[in-house]
């Protein structure tokens, strides 16, 4: 029998998903800020550049930098492009079926 240390994290979110249908959907939302966070990470570390310099480029201050790429999930769109732009970048905005 799993235990709930033993279960995959597959197996826990299905059983999960079977007890709670909304489950899902969080875990899905938590996934795309966890992507989105990783991307603005990688992209200003491909770059070359300090959370200090980004914000220097945005004309903000570092700690909302910060906020930005740890707490991403609603970032207006306007701010992920000026962010995209201080990396030396361009936002792209795409939706799929």
């Amino acid at each position: 029998m799993n235990t709930p240390l033993t279960k995959s994290l597959d197996e826990y979110i299905g059983e999960r998903c079977a007890e709670e249908p909304g489950f899902r959907v969080s875990v899905e939302e938590e996934m795309i800020q966890l992507k989105m966070q990783d991307m603005l990470h990688i992209a200003r570390e491909t770059a070359g550049l300090t959370q200090k310099q980004v914000a220097e480029r945005m004309h903000v201050n570092r700690s909302f930098v910060s906020r930005l790429e740890n707490h991403p999930q609603d970032m207006r769109l306007s701010t992920f492009q000026r962010y995209a732009c201080a990396v030396g970048m361009r936002a792209e905005l795409a939706l799929h079926a």
